[in-house]
């Protein structure tokens, strides 16, 4: 199928994803995975498509809420770190605490899912600050990030 604003979907049954489109942001690919739960698919990909129109502000404001639920947690743990040497002794490493343009600018974004009429995930890459996890930045309210939240997933 192809859409306006999300280009070729690809529609899939019977997995996670309803539908995948692929766009280009910045440098680089990324997936918007579609997820139907209790709407129509239209409805899901208006939701998406708004996403993508948006996508520069809703990424910086994603990022910001990433920065303001994290940044304290590596900068109070997550930055140190036992390394193991080659005879099997351990060498502690201490990396700086980040300023929030620190933390902000090693994030970068991997993919957005959008659920049903309001549910957005955005996906992103940490630059290895919490060690492969990655950061998800959820709202519950659509494209508005008042109430939107930040958490390590893997």
């Amino acid at each position: 199928m192809k859409h306006e604003v999300l280009g070729d979907i690809e529609q899939t049954a019977g997995e996670v994803f309803d539908g995948v489109a692929t766009i280009r942001y910045g440098p680089r690919d990324i997936k918007v995975g579609i997820i139907r739960d209790d709407q129509s698919f239209e409805t899901t990909m208006q939701l998406a498509a708004e996403v993508v129109r948006r996508l520069g502000e809703l990424d910086k404001l994603a990022k910001r809420v990433a920065v303001s639920d994290l940044r304290e947690t590596y900068n109070n743990g997550w930055n140190e770190y036992d390394e193991a040497q080659e005879d099997g002794s351990l060498k502690s490493v201490s990396n700086p605490k980040l300023s929030e343009v620190e933390f902000e600018e090693k994030l970068s974004l991997l993919s957005v899912n959008v659920t049903g009429d309001r549910v957005i995930e955005f996906f992103y890459d940490d630059s290895g600050m919490f060690w492969g996890h990655t950061v998800v930045v959820s709202s519950l309210s659509g494209t508005d990030f008042c109430e939107a939240h930040a958490e390590l997933f893997g």
